[in-house]
């Protein structure tokens, strides 16, 4: 990817072809933060809340997969939105550089239906309660092995 975001950049400056390869981070960020926060929050209140102490590694995978399933199904649209930015030429992107993300979510939403802001979601929400299972289940367990 590095040496074809060089190749592809003008032969004044490297700048243009290794921006490219950063294209989204953005909205990398965006999108990450409400993901982790949604998940977070839903996992302490599925827990007990206030880091109980008592939660078996087994009750954790099932919080874990109910908080990270329900984290990714809110934040789908703003998942969508960030591979659209992600994938869109360099021209597409910079005719839609004055819209915001919410102008963005609208624009998905009138072109092509609400429904298109939750594409994926099945296969998304899957995948992340799988992860969510491991990653919470681990932590519990590791929290009881620590003390």
């Amino acid at each position: 990817a590095f040496q074809l975001a060089l190749a592809q950049a003008d032969g004044n400056s490297t700048k243009a072809g290794i921006s490219e390869l950063y294209q989204g981070y953005s909205e990398n960020v965006l999108y990450g933060f409400p993901a982790d926060i949604i998940k977070f929050v839903v996992y302490d209140y599925l827990s007990g809340g206030k880091g109980k102490s008592s939660v078996s590694p087994g009750e954790g995978a099932v919080y874990g997969a109910l908080s990270t399933g329900v984290a990714q199904l809110v934040t789908t649209p703003l998942d969508v939105l960030r591979n659209r930015i992600m994938a869109v030429s360099k021209e597409e992107q910079d005719r839609d550089v004055k819209l915001s993300y919410v102008d963005r979510l609208a624009k998905i939403a009138k072109e092509e239906g609400v429904g298109e802001l939750f594409a994926g979601t099945t296969p998304r929400v899957a995948k992340a309660m799988l992860s969510g299972a491991i990653q919470f289940a681990t932590y519990e367990e590791t929290k009881q092995k620590i003390g």
